[in-house]
């Protein structure tokens, strides 16, 4: 599966802007939405118009990430707090998509080999043992690897540059635990502290079940886009039955 989405580059008067092209106005229109909720914080370019199928932002110079310390550590914090404050719901987890979808996600990847039949079982036990009774569902940024960040030259904040990264009415933690996972994990105690004295939905009790989540999303997704690399089944030992 190859993404059906293109993206180009605009100067206009001297100014820049990035123009991207959907598959479909549905996806546009979404997106439109998502951003004009954070349009005054910087911490995403600001849209400049959406027609049909297409959304043209603003292009944001700013400096990119080359290091990870403790005062990046927490503009990732002030990040995911701006989008965690943004009307999250408490509901009741068995009535969302999220356990389902995980235990369908770790049935394909023993499916297709990369979970064991034991490990699979092991798994689920652990699953019994880490969904919460209750989670926190609404905005999310799902693809938090370095180079789609800059600091703004403005705000110094981080500013998220690929923008449709940014969804709604997602299970709050998974877009975090793909950073957690593979750069912040050296700082994950401290981005949750950070994150706590923010007033933010807590989700630290049960971010084992959003991680166990991520986790299983981000594998299968990666073996349909054949990104080899990104499928790592030790990832998941650490989720034999707790």
């Amino acid at each position: 599966m190859q993404k059906d989405k293109s993206l180009h580059f605009v100067t206009v008067n001297g100014q820049q802007f990035k123009r991207l092209v959907f598959c479909d106005s549905f996806v546009a229109v979404e997106l439109e939405r998502n951003l004009e909720c954070f349009r005054r914080d910087g911490i995403f370019p600001n849209i400049v118009i959406r027609y049909e199928r297409e959304i043209w932002v603003e292009f944001v110079q700013g400096r990119l990430i080359k290091e990870v310390d403790d005062s990046l550590v927490e503009k990732v914090a002030i990040f995911y707090s701006r989008l965690y404050s943004e009307a999250p719901r408490l509901v009741e987890t068995n009535t969302t998509m999220f356990p389902d979808r995980l235990d369908r996600d770790l049935h394909f990847l023993n499916q297709i080999g990369i979970l064991s039949n034991g490990l699979l079982g092991e798994i689920r036990k652990s699953v019994d043992v880490l969904q919460p009774t209750h989670c926190w569902i609404g905005f999310d940024y799902t693809d938090p690897v370095k180079k789609n960040f800059v600091l703004h030259p403005q705000t110094h904040l981080l500013c998220a540059v690929d923008v449709e990264g940014l969804v709604c009415e997602h299970l709050i933690g998974m877009g975090a635990a793909k950073a957690l996972v593979r750069w912040l994990n050296p700082f994950k105690n401290e981005f949750f502290r950070l994150l706590a004295t923010k007033g933010v939905p807590d989700i630290q009790a049960y971010y084992g079940f959003i991680e166990l989540c991520f986790l299983a999303q981000w594998t299968k997704r990666a073996f349909f886009e054949r990104d080899w690399k990104a499928i790592k089944p030790d990832y998941f030992e650490g989720y034999r039955r707790l």
